[in-house]
């Protein structure tokens, strides 16, 4: 009964949507238009390297050989396999919805299980730096100060929510699995993943350029969907309509309702929605607090976009949706924390990491230069993945030997 209640309701939204496309269609086009050309300047060539790559990365074998090398620091604090590093690496560096992405080809691969699948799930989906701090805080809210406590807030809300999933599932068997894995040989694992995949480099590389090409394709309908969405709800004012309704709820916080509107359209995508509020006449600490837990949420545009690749997998759809909800409110939580350190005086505009107008430059570089800077970005955590990974399997070679003797 609960599902055919669902698929009616789903139905009749959708129904309601295509009506109100057909009403206001000039709106719709140039929503949509807008959304084409997000997804065509901005998300394409920021995402394509690290997608191509992680492919490549996958089928050579390279990332068994990164998870042998560092899975005796990931499993004792997340409980997933070494490959988890270069998930979370990506994911704060590429932003949504890499993270996610990832983890569905490592389950796919049989690369970690179902249960650490689910907690890498859990705090590897997160938001890049560029568009916190040049998009957010420098576009909207013209202080790049703003944009590194978001920033630090979403980083630390991610740590915290893979750490309250590091017991999902059933941990018992996964602790054998980790004692027969910690020491093996990194070489050994990238052969034996390069044989069981198989392919020949030529047809590797054909299918990480299609399967690439193929999910940003998917990623881009979404963001033109939900574009299209948003100001279909904006024209009729159901944002307006919630907000007032919300707004008794809200008093008790001091919230305007400028800021319940921006925050309800954030739930549904977060960079609208965030815009509204940067414009909101509440304090710059009520600003980010809102920022920080629409972010870190994602919003259901970037949920949708993760939902495709999940649905593809055994895993979960709710775990998943708990943990954004944990990861706002965490992110929340900490940037009120950093809000009472000194060092972060929103008084001071001035004192920033990097001045605003560098970042300004980096929010706004053309199409040719985000595809280099994505590409260098991706082979430098690569490199630096490997090279902290073996450090690390040599110290605790090491070790094991020097106790083994004594």
């Amino acid at each position: 009964m609960k599902k055919k209640l669902f698929h009616i309701i789903t139905a009749f939204s959708f129904l309601c949507i295509l009506i109100l496309m057909v009403i206001y269609p000039n709106q719709s086009y140039h929503a949509a238009k807008n959304g084409l050309n997000i997804w065509l300047n901005n998300v394409l060539p920021s995402l394509l390297p690290f997608f191509i790559s992680t492919e490549l990365l996958i089928g050579l074998g390279v990332v068994n050989f990164i998870s042998v090398l560092l899975e005796p620091i990931m499993y004792p604090i997340f409980k997933v396999p070494g490959a988890g590093s270069f998930v979370y690496a990506m994911s704060i560096t590429s932003g949504y919805p890499m993270g996610t992405k990832i983890t569905t080809e490592l389950r796919n691969k049989k690369i970690c299980s179902q249960v650490e699948a689910q907690r890498l799930l859990a705090f590897c989906s997160t938001s890049g730096p560029l568009f916190i701090i040049g998009s957010v805080a420098v576009g909207m809210f013209h202080n790049s100060l703003l944009g590194w406590m978001i920033l630090l807030s979403h980083y630390f809300g991610s740590i915290t929510t893979g750490l309250c999933f590091r017991n999902y599932g059933n941990k018992k068997s996964k602790e054998k699995q980790f004692m027969e894995k910690t020491f093996q040989n990194p070489f050994t694992a990238l052969f034996e993943a390069r044989k069981n995949d198989g392919r020949k480099l030529g047809i590797l590389l054909g299918d990480a350029v299609k399967n690439s090409f193929n999910s940003l394709l998917n990623i881009g309908g979404f963001i033109i969907f939900f574009s299209v969405l948003i100001e279909l709800f904006s024209i009729t004012e159901i944002f307006d309509i919630f907000s007032n309704l919300l707004s008794p709820f809200f008093f008790i916080l001091n919230i305007s309702n400028e800021s319940i509107k921006g925050f309800l359209s954030g739930i549904i995508e977060m960079t609208n929605g965030i815009n509204i509020i940067s414009g909101s006449e509440d304090s710059l600490i009520i600003k980010g607090i809102l920022t920080s837990f629409i972010i870190s949420w994602g919003g259901f545009s970037i949920h949708g976009q993760a939902i495709s690749f999940i649905s593809k997998t055994d895993l979960k759809v709710f775990p998943y949706l708990i943990a954004k909800i944990l990861h706002g409110f965490f992110a929340s939580i900490f940037f009120l924390l950093l809000s009472k350190i000194s060092i972060f005086n929103f008084k001071n505009m001035s004192t920033t990491v990097f001045s605003n107008s560098n970042i300004i430059f980096l929010s706004q570089i053309n199409w040719i230069d985000k595809l280099i800077i994505s590409t260098s970005i991706s082979l430098n955590i690569i490199l630096s993945l490997i090279c902290i990974g073996c450090l690390f399997f040599i110290f605790f070679r090491v070790k094991n030997k020097f106790f083994s003797h004594n």
